[in-house]
Protein backbone atom coordinates (compact mmCIF):
# COMPACT_ATOMS: atom_id res chain seq x y z
CA UNK A 1 0.00 0.00 0.00
CA UNK A 2 2.76 2.44 0.88
CA UNK A 3 4.38 1.63 -2.62
CA UNK A 4 1.19 2.37 -4.17
CA UNK A 5 1.11 5.53 -2.51
CA UNK A 6 4.55 6.41 -3.54
CA UNK A 7 4.39 5.98 -6.96
CA UNK A 8 0.85 7.41 -6.91
CA UNK A 9 2.38 10.94 -5.31
CA UNK A 10 5.42 10.66 -7.95
CA UNK A 11 2.88 10.50 -10.71
CA UNK A 12 0.48 13.62 -9.60
CA UNK A 13 3.87 15.60 -8.46
CA UNK A 14 4.80 14.45 -12.82
CA UNK A 15 1.01 15.81 -13.84
CA UNK A 16 1.32 18.74 -11.38
CA UNK A 17 4.90 19.98 -13.36
CA UNK A 18 3.95 18.64 -16.96
CA UNK A 19 0.58 20.92 -16.68
CA UNK A 20 3.14 23.98 -15.31
CA UNK A 21 5.30 23.07 -17.97
CA UNK A 22 2.71 23.88 -20.67
CA UNK A 23 1.09 26.61 -18.77
CA UNK A 24 4.85 28.45 -19.44
CA UNK A 25 4.68 27.79 -22.67
CA UNK A 26 1.40 29.49 -23.35
CA UNK A 27 1.83 32.15 -21.75
CA UNK A 28 5.61 32.32 -23.66
CA UNK A 29 3.35 31.97 -26.86
CA UNK A 30 1.00 34.42 -25.57
CA UNK A 31 3.25 36.94 -24.90
CA UNK A 32 5.00 36.87 -28.00
CA UNK A 33 1.72 36.47 -30.35
CA UNK A 34 1.40 39.95 -28.64
CA UNK A 35 4.63 41.22 -29.29
CA UNK A 36 4.26 40.12 -32.75
CA UNK A 37 0.95 41.92 -33.44
CA UNK A 38 2.29 45.08 -31.95
CA UNK A 39 5.09 45.48 -34.07
CA UNK A 40 4.76 47.63 -36.78
CA UNK A 41 3.79 46.23 -40.35
CA UNK A 42 6.99 46.36 -42.49
CA UNK A 43 9.67 46.37 -39.35
CA UNK A 44 11.13 43.46 -40.71
CA UNK A 45 10.12 44.30 -44.69
CA UNK A 46 13.72 44.93 -45.70
CA UNK A 47 14.70 40.96 -45.31
CA UNK A 48 11.92 40.45 -48.15
CA UNK A 49 15.16 42.28 -50.30
CA UNK A 50 17.50 40.32 -48.67
CA UNK A 51 19.22 36.78 -50.02
CA UNK A 52 16.78 33.69 -50.07
CA UNK A 53 20.65 31.63 -50.53
CA UNK A 54 23.97 32.11 -49.00
CA UNK A 55 27.26 30.59 -50.24
CA UNK A 56 28.71 32.32 -47.03
CA UNK A 57 27.30 31.02 -43.47
CA UNK A 58 28.67 34.00 -41.74
CA UNK A 59 26.80 36.21 -44.30
CA UNK A 60 23.42 34.89 -43.42
CA UNK A 61 24.10 35.02 -39.71
CA UNK A 62 25.29 38.62 -40.11
CA UNK A 63 21.51 39.40 -41.17
CA UNK A 64 19.82 37.21 -38.85
CA UNK A 65 22.04 39.15 -35.87
CA UNK A 66 20.76 42.65 -36.75
CA UNK A 67 16.83 41.28 -37.14
CA UNK A 68 17.24 39.78 -33.54
CA UNK A 69 18.87 42.97 -32.39
CA UNK A 70 16.22 44.96 -34.21
CA UNK A 71 13.42 43.13 -32.77
CA UNK A 72 14.82 43.61 -28.96
CA UNK A 73 15.32 46.66 -29.29
CA UNK A 74 11.80 47.66 -30.32
CA UNK A 75 9.96 44.84 -27.80
CA UNK A 76 11.86 46.75 -25.52
CA UNK A 77 11.18 50.17 -26.00
CA UNK A 78 14.34 51.04 -27.29
CA UNK A 79 13.25 52.79 -30.33
CA UNK A 80 16.81 54.97 -31.50
CA UNK A 81 18.68 51.76 -31.14
CA UNK A 82 15.83 49.92 -33.23
CA UNK A 83 16.25 52.76 -36.05
CA UNK A 84 19.49 52.23 -36.23
CA UNK A 85 19.59 48.97 -36.38
CA UNK A 86 16.74 49.37 -39.61
CA UNK A 87 19.16 50.88 -41.30
CA UNK A 88 21.86 48.32 -41.27
CA UNK A 89 19.35 45.91 -42.74
CA UNK A 90 18.63 48.47 -45.42
CA UNK A 91 22.20 49.72 -46.33
CA UNK A 92 22.92 45.84 -46.15
CA UNK A 93 20.61 45.07 -48.98
CA UNK A 94 21.80 48.12 -50.76
CA UNK A 95 25.33 46.32 -50.53
CA UNK A 96 23.38 43.23 -52.56
CA UNK A 97 21.91 45.83 -54.81
CA UNK A 98 25.48 47.33 -56.05
CA UNK A 99 26.55 43.69 -55.73
CA UNK A 100 24.92 43.58 -58.57
CA UNK A 101 25.05 46.60 -60.20
CA UNK A 102 28.89 45.50 -60.55
CA UNK A 103 28.58 42.11 -61.94
CA UNK A 104 25.55 43.40 -64.41
CA UNK A 105 26.86 46.52 -65.33
CA UNK A 106 31.03 46.05 -64.78
CA UNK A 107 32.44 48.31 -67.18
CA UNK A 108 30.33 51.50 -66.15
CA UNK A 109 30.42 50.21 -62.26
CA UNK A 110 34.16 50.30 -62.83
CA UNK A 111 34.02 53.85 -63.90
CA UNK A 112 32.17 55.21 -61.38
CA UNK A 113 34.43 53.51 -58.69
CA UNK A 114 37.72 55.17 -60.43
CA UNK A 115 36.00 58.32 -60.02
CA UNK A 116 34.85 57.97 -56.74
CA UNK A 117 37.43 56.20 -54.93
CA UNK A 118 40.57 57.61 -57.20
CA UNK A 119 43.52 57.28 -54.89
CA UNK A 120 42.00 54.54 -52.85
CA UNK A 121 40.76 52.26 -55.33
CA UNK A 122 43.38 49.46 -54.94
CA UNK A 123 42.01 49.65 -51.07
CA UNK A 124 38.54 48.58 -52.17
CA UNK A 125 40.39 46.05 -54.20
CA UNK A 126 42.45 44.78 -51.93
CA UNK A 127 42.41 41.30 -50.08
CA UNK A 128 41.20 43.29 -46.84
CA UNK A 129 38.12 44.04 -49.15
CA UNK A 130 37.45 41.08 -50.59
CA UNK A 131 36.71 37.57 -50.48
CA UNK A 132 38.54 35.32 -52.30
CA UNK A 133 40.12 37.75 -54.59
CA UNK A 134 35.91 38.89 -55.28
CA UNK A 135 33.86 41.48 -54.36
CA UNK A 136 30.99 40.94 -51.71
CA UNK A 137 28.20 43.06 -50.22
CA UNK A 138 30.51 43.82 -47.23
CA UNK A 139 32.47 45.68 -50.10
CA UNK A 140 30.95 48.57 -50.36
CA UNK A 141 30.97 49.79 -46.84
CA UNK A 142 34.13 50.73 -47.21
CA UNK A 143 33.05 53.62 -49.36
CA UNK A 144 31.07 56.23 -47.09
CA UNK A 145 27.19 55.67 -46.81
CA UNK A 146 26.90 59.27 -48.71
CA UNK A 147 28.89 58.97 -51.19
CA UNK A 148 28.26 54.99 -52.14
CA UNK A 149 24.92 55.64 -53.67
CA UNK A 150 26.39 57.78 -56.64
CA UNK A 151 26.91 54.30 -58.14
CA UNK A 152 23.23 53.52 -58.49
CA UNK A 153 23.44 56.67 -61.13
CA UNK A 154 24.34 53.58 -62.97
CA UNK A 155 21.04 52.37 -63.05
CA UNK A 156 19.35 55.71 -63.41
CA UNK A 157 18.79 56.81 -59.62
CA UNK A 158 17.30 60.16 -60.06
CA UNK A 159 17.95 63.00 -58.06
CA UNK A 160 15.36 63.00 -55.84
CA UNK A 161 15.67 59.47 -54.57
CA UNK A 162 19.26 59.79 -54.23
CA UNK A 163 18.40 63.16 -52.04
CA UNK A 164 16.25 61.00 -49.69
CA UNK A 165 18.40 58.39 -49.44
CA UNK A 166 21.21 60.65 -48.02
CA UNK A 167 18.67 61.79 -45.38
CA UNK A 168 18.47 58.33 -44.31
CA UNK A 169 22.36 58.63 -43.28
CA UNK A 170 22.22 62.17 -41.80
CA UNK A 171 19.12 60.75 -39.78
CA UNK A 172 21.18 57.70 -38.62
CA UNK A 173 24.38 60.29 -38.18
CA UNK A 174 22.18 62.40 -35.45
CA UNK A 175 20.78 59.30 -33.61
CA UNK A 176 24.59 57.47 -33.47
CA UNK A 177 26.23 60.21 -31.79
CA UNK A 178 26.73 59.76 -28.24
CA UNK A 179 25.51 62.86 -26.75
CA UNK A 180 23.32 61.98 -23.49
CA UNK A 181 20.40 62.41 -25.16
CA UNK A 182 16.98 59.72 -26.18
CA UNK A 183 15.82 61.31 -29.26
CA UNK A 184 13.92 59.06 -30.85
CA UNK A 185 11.24 57.62 -28.22
CA UNK A 186 7.63 57.86 -29.66
CA UNK A 187 6.75 53.93 -31.43
CA UNK A 188 4.76 56.10 -33.84
CA UNK A 189 7.50 57.98 -35.13
CA UNK A 190 9.51 55.14 -35.26
CA UNK A 191 6.80 53.25 -37.76
CA UNK A 192 6.34 56.01 -39.58
CA UNK A 193 10.42 55.96 -40.24
CA UNK A 194 9.80 52.26 -40.88
CA UNK A 195 7.47 52.29 -43.83
CA UNK A 196 9.95 55.16 -44.80
CA UNK A 197 12.45 52.65 -45.51
CA UNK A 198 10.41 50.03 -46.96
CA UNK A 199 9.37 52.51 -49.58
CA UNK A 200 12.84 53.45 -50.38
CA UNK A 201 14.03 50.12 -50.98
CA UNK A 202 10.82 49.44 -52.92
CA UNK A 203 12.58 52.20 -55.51
CA UNK A 204 16.04 51.04 -55.57
CA UNK A 205 15.10 47.25 -56.57
CA UNK A 206 12.83 48.64 -59.13
CA UNK A 207 15.74 50.11 -60.81
CA UNK A 208 17.11 46.88 -61.17
CA UNK A 209 14.02 44.95 -62.22
CA UNK A 210 14.26 44.79 -65.91
CA UNK A 211 18.18 43.61 -65.51
CA UNK A 212 17.53 40.81 -63.27
CA UNK A 213 13.87 39.56 -65.74
CA UNK A 214 16.70 40.12 -68.87
CA UNK A 215 19.80 37.98 -66.58
CA UNK A 216 16.81 35.18 -65.64
CA UNK A 217 16.36 34.92 -69.53
CA UNK A 218 19.34 34.84 -70.84
CA UNK A 219 20.31 32.09 -68.04
CA UNK A 220 17.81 29.88 -68.10
CA UNK A 221 17.86 29.66 -72.06
CA UNK A 222 21.79 29.12 -72.00
CA UNK A 223 21.80 24.83 -72.77
CA UNK A 224 24.63 24.85 -70.73
CA UNK A 225 21.78 25.61 -67.79
CA UNK A 226 19.24 23.80 -69.27
CA UNK A 227 19.89 20.89 -70.60
CA UNK A 228 19.98 18.31 -68.32
CA UNK A 229 23.22 15.95 -69.71
CA UNK A 230 25.64 19.19 -68.89
CA UNK A 231 24.25 21.35 -66.40
CA UNK A 232 25.42 20.68 -62.90
CA UNK A 233 22.15 19.46 -61.39
CA UNK A 234 19.88 16.79 -63.33
CA UNK A 235 17.09 17.44 -61.12
CA UNK A 236 15.35 21.10 -61.78
CA UNK A 237 14.90 22.14 -57.93
CA UNK A 238 18.60 21.77 -57.24
CA UNK A 239 19.77 23.28 -60.72
CA UNK A 240 17.39 26.29 -60.15
CA UNK A 241 18.15 27.02 -56.62
CA UNK A 242 21.93 26.35 -56.46
CA UNK A 243 23.35 27.62 -60.13
CA UNK A 244 20.61 30.33 -59.82
CA UNK A 245 19.13 31.70 -57.27
CA UNK A 246 22.09 31.05 -54.91
CA UNK A 247 24.77 32.05 -57.23
CA UNK A 248 23.11 35.48 -58.23
CA UNK A 249 21.79 36.10 -53.92
CA UNK A 250 18.13 36.29 -55.07
CA UNK A 251 15.80 37.80 -52.53
CA UNK A 252 12.28 36.84 -52.69
CA UNK A 253 11.02 40.40 -54.35
CA UNK A 254 13.06 39.14 -56.85
CA UNK A 255 12.02 35.89 -57.45
CA UNK A 256 8.11 37.55 -57.37
CA UNK A 257 9.07 39.17 -60.23
CA UNK A 258 10.48 36.17 -61.90
CA UNK A 259 7.77 33.77 -61.38
CA UNK A 260 5.56 36.19 -63.35
CA UNK A 261 6.78 35.53 -66.60
CA UNK A 262 4.67 33.25 -68.32
CA UNK A 263 6.05 30.47 -69.76
CA UNK A 264 4.77 30.69 -73.40
CA UNK A 265 7.51 33.24 -73.54
CA UNK A 266 10.08 30.55 -73.52
CA UNK A 267 8.34 28.84 -76.80
CA UNK A 268 10.65 30.76 -79.09
CA UNK A 269 14.00 28.63 -77.44
CA UNK A 270 15.56 25.22 -78.01
CA UNK A 271 15.58 23.13 -75.23
CA UNK A 272 11.71 24.64 -74.35
CA UNK A 273 10.27 21.52 -71.97
CA UNK A 274 13.63 21.58 -69.97
CA UNK A 275 13.62 25.38 -69.71
CA UNK A 276 9.70 25.29 -68.63
CA UNK A 277 10.36 22.17 -65.80
CA UNK A 278 13.19 24.81 -64.49
CA UNK A 279 11.07 28.01 -64.78
CA UNK A 280 8.29 25.78 -63.19
CA UNK A 281 10.87 25.10 -60.36
CA UNK A 282 11.62 28.20 -59.39
CA UNK A 283 7.98 29.13 -59.41
CA UNK A 284 7.97 26.30 -56.68
CA UNK A 285 10.53 27.61 -54.85
CA UNK A 286 8.47 30.89 -54.52
CA UNK A 287 5.33 28.93 -53.47
CA UNK A 288 7.68 27.14 -50.56
CA UNK A 289 8.60 30.45 -49.54
CA UNK A 290 5.01 32.47 -49.25
CA UNK A 291 2.23 29.30 -48.68
CA UNK A 292 2.18 30.09 -44.86
CA UNK A 293 1.64 34.19 -45.14
CA UNK A 294 -1.64 35.03 -44.24
CA UNK A 295 -2.94 36.68 -47.84
CA UNK A 296 -1.56 33.47 -49.96
CA UNK A 297 -4.19 31.92 -52.23
CA UNK A 298 -3.41 29.21 -54.23
CA UNK A 299 -5.21 30.15 -57.39
CA UNK A 300 -2.54 33.36 -57.36
CA UNK A 301 -0.23 31.37 -57.57
CA UNK A 302 1.51 30.67 -61.42
CA UNK A 303 2.99 27.65 -59.48
CA UNK A 304 -0.81 26.11 -59.45
CA UNK A 305 -1.21 26.96 -63.28
CA UNK A 306 1.73 24.72 -64.26
CA UNK A 307 0.63 22.39 -61.99
CA UNK A 308 -2.58 22.06 -62.67
CA UNK A 309 -2.84 23.50 -66.53
CA UNK A 310 -6.13 22.75 -68.42
CA UNK A 311 -7.07 20.65 -65.09
CA UNK A 312 -9.47 23.23 -63.05
CA UNK A 313 -11.69 20.26 -62.06
CA UNK A 314 -8.54 18.54 -60.69
CA UNK A 315 -7.49 21.72 -58.70
CA UNK A 316 -10.83 22.53 -57.26
CA UNK A 317 -10.92 19.23 -55.78
CA UNK A 318 -7.23 18.88 -54.64
CA UNK A 319 -6.41 22.63 -53.75
CA UNK A 320 -9.37 24.17 -52.73
CA UNK A 321 -11.13 20.90 -51.26
CA UNK A 322 -14.32 20.98 -53.01
CA UNK A 323 -16.19 17.44 -53.85
CA UNK A 324 -17.95 17.19 -57.27
CA UNK A 325 -19.68 14.70 -56.23
CA UNK A 326 -20.94 16.08 -52.99
CA UNK A 327 -22.09 19.43 -55.24
CA UNK A 328 -24.07 17.43 -57.10
CA UNK A 329 -25.54 14.94 -54.82
CA UNK A 330 -26.29 17.95 -52.31
CA UNK A 331 -27.33 20.69 -54.94
CA UNK A 332 -24.18 23.14 -54.34
CA UNK A 333 -22.02 24.47 -57.36
CA UNK A 334 -18.69 23.47 -58.53
CA UNK A 335 -16.92 26.47 -59.60
CA UNK A 336 -15.78 25.72 -62.92
CA UNK A 337 -16.81 27.67 -65.58
CA UNK A 338 -16.13 28.69 -69.36
CA UNK A 339 -13.42 31.14 -69.31
CA UNK A 340 -14.80 34.73 -71.02
CA UNK A 341 -11.58 35.22 -72.74
CA UNK A 342 -10.98 31.92 -74.18
CA UNK A 343 -14.05 29.55 -74.09
CA UNK A 344 -12.23 26.91 -72.54
CA UNK A 345 -13.98 25.19 -69.30
CA UNK A 346 -11.10 26.15 -67.07
CA UNK A 347 -12.50 28.92 -64.76
CA UNK A 348 -12.00 28.70 -61.32
CA UNK A 349 -13.74 31.07 -58.83
CA UNK A 350 -12.02 30.55 -55.43
CA UNK A 351 -14.47 32.21 -52.68
CA UNK A 352 -11.79 32.74 -50.24
CA UNK A 353 -10.28 35.24 -52.71
CA UNK A 354 -12.73 36.45 -54.53
CA UNK A 355 -10.66 35.61 -57.34
CA UNK A 356 -11.05 33.81 -60.86
CA UNK A 357 -8.26 32.51 -62.84
CA UNK A 358 -8.59 30.41 -66.10
CA UNK A 359 -6.36 27.05 -66.13
CA UNK A 360 -5.87 26.90 -70.28
CA UNK A 361 -5.00 30.88 -71.03
CA UNK A 362 -3.88 31.63 -66.90
CA UNK A 363 -6.93 35.08 -67.49
CA UNK A 364 -7.25 36.61 -64.16
CA UNK A 365 -10.26 38.21 -62.83
CA UNK A 366 -10.97 40.06 -59.70
CA UNK A 367 -14.47 38.41 -58.25
CA UNK A 368 -16.23 42.10 -58.98
CA UNK A 369 -15.32 41.48 -62.45
CA UNK A 370 -17.64 38.62 -63.61
CA UNK A 371 -21.21 37.73 -63.25
CA UNK A 372 -23.22 35.02 -63.81
CA UNK A 373 -25.67 35.43 -66.88
CA UNK A 374 -29.28 35.85 -65.79
CA UNK A 375 -30.50 33.60 -69.06
CA UNK A 376 -28.27 30.68 -69.04
CA UNK A 377 -25.36 29.68 -66.56
CA UNK A 378 -22.34 31.27 -67.91
CA UNK A 379 -19.76 33.50 -66.56
CA UNK A 380 -19.53 36.72 -68.51
CA UNK A 381 -17.92 40.35 -67.95
CA UNK A 382 -20.22 42.76 -65.78
CA UNK A 383 -22.57 44.70 -67.90
CA UNK A 384 -25.64 46.27 -67.50
CA UNK A 385 -27.95 44.22 -69.04
CA UNK A 386 -26.64 40.85 -67.17
CA UNK A 387 -26.32 38.89 -70.05
CA UNK A 388 -23.61 36.99 -71.28
CA UNK A 389 -22.49 37.51 -74.68
CA UNK A 390 -24.42 34.83 -76.42
CA UNK A 391 -27.44 35.89 -74.85
CA UNK A 392 -27.21 39.22 -76.02
CA UNK A 393 -26.97 38.16 -79.44
CA UNK A 394 -29.72 35.46 -79.15
CA UNK A 395 -31.98 38.83 -78.00
CA UNK A 396 -30.99 40.90 -80.97
CA UNK A 397 -31.62 38.30 -83.50
CA UNK A 398 -34.99 37.28 -81.49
Amino acid sequence: MQKFGVNNMLSTLFDTHKFADELVDKVITAIEEERESNRPENLLKILEYLPEQFDDKSEEEYIEAIASALLTSYDNGLYQFAFMQEHMLFMTAIYFVLLKIYHLHKDETSKALYYLLKDRRSEFFSKTNTKNGDLFFGSFAAISESDVFMLLKVVGMDDSLHSDLKDFVKERNDYAHANGRLMLTSDELFAKKVNEYALKIEKVFSLIRSDIENLYINIITCEDFYNPDVRAYYDPDEQIVEEFIRHYSLSRVELNWLRKIKTSNFKKYDGYEHIKDLHIALCHYYTVLVQDDENYHTIEDIYYHHKYQDKADEFVEKELGISGYECVKDGGEFPVYDCPECGQDQLVYDAEADKYHCFHCSQDYEGGELMHCSDCPAIAPVNEVGLCSNCIQRKMED
